[in-house]
């Protein structure tokens, strides 16, 4: 018997790998035991199918599902960078005078054009939310509900944090203070991933996911120009403290540009192959 955990950590999967390895994997999961263990195990095991999808033997749907992980990579280091630059924001702004002003003209650039990136993928995605509404595939958009619950944490986060602040030593502020934190967080790590699952449910068709893979390409770039932001704050930087902060974002950072430029750059290859990907539709 498979327990609510184990279920949860199997739909993880990408739809691709379930539905070639997922009655395997579920009877592999019957026969062995969901016990903690093997629920982390399997998440790491769908991280690891996001991050490489399985591609199959014909060419032509290789390259759709090339871009269609394009296009849901993109989306989530876009996210990434997106989130650490108000960070780098805050901890420059901690001491007056800590970054040159050449620094905070990129950080200027990067947002602008982080912000310029985000219209380009609001586009897309009202691209892809009128082809399922014609489709009738709007269960492909379910995923999406896993918002809800972290979403009134992220709202009310600066209350809860103003709250804990009056007695920091008591255990409840201290609680709450923790639900400020981790609950903004849980929410940005889910707005990060359901719309790149949603891209994978939906199954857009050709011209749409041509548009998309394409469109990643100026999305990469604007994740480029944060991680060059943050490695100047880094390097044009003297304050000790600031670089054992600076550094974990300009890590994460560096990994969203080099991640969204490889996977962008592949997805747009497969756009634009002369030979059509098949057109894949219907409900997932």
């Amino acid at each position: 018997m498979i327990n609510m955990a184990a279920r949860v950590a199997l739909r993880a999967y990408p739809p691709s790998f379930r539905e070639r390895y997922g009655r395997e994997l579920e009877a592999l999961v019957e026969d062995t035991g969901a016990g903690p263990r093997a629920v982390a195990d399997l998440l790491v095991g769908a991280l690891r199918a996001w991050l490489h999808p399985v591609m199959p033997e014909e060419s032509a749907e290789r390259r759709r599902r090339r871009m269609q992980a394009s296009v849901a990579t993109t989306w989530v280091t876009w996210c990434a960078a997106l989130y650490a630059l108000p960070m780098l924001h805050f901890v420059l702004s901690e001491e007056p005078g800590l970054a040159p002003d050449l620094v905070w003209r990129l950080l200027d650039v990067a947002q602008y054009a982080m912000y310029g990136a985000g219209l380009i993928l609001l586009v897309g995605g009202l691209a892809l939310l009128a082809e399922t509404s014609r489709t009738g595939n709007q269960a492909a958009w379910r995923p999406l509900v896993a918002l809800l619950p972290t979403l009134p944490t992220w709202l009310i986060a600066p209350l809860l944090l103003a709250f804990a602040s009056i007695d920091p030593i008591d255990r409840i502020s201290y609680l709450i203070g923790a639900l400020a934190v981790l609950g903004p967080a849980a929410f940005l790590i889910t707005m990060a991933v359901t719309p790149a699952v949603v891209v994978t449910r939906c199954r857009p068709s050709v011209k749409v996911l041509r548009l998309l893979a394409l469109s990643g390409v100026a999305v990469a770039l604007a994740v480029t120009t944060t991680a060059i932001a943050c490695a100047a704050a880094l390097t044009m930087n003297t304050v000790y403290a600031a670089h054992l902060v600076t550094m974990p974002i300009l890590a994460v950072t560096i990994a969203a540009s080099t991640a969204a430029l490889v996977s962008s750059g592949r997805g747009a290859k497969a756009a634009l192959h002369k030979e059509h990907p098949v057109d894949l539709g219907g409900d997932v």
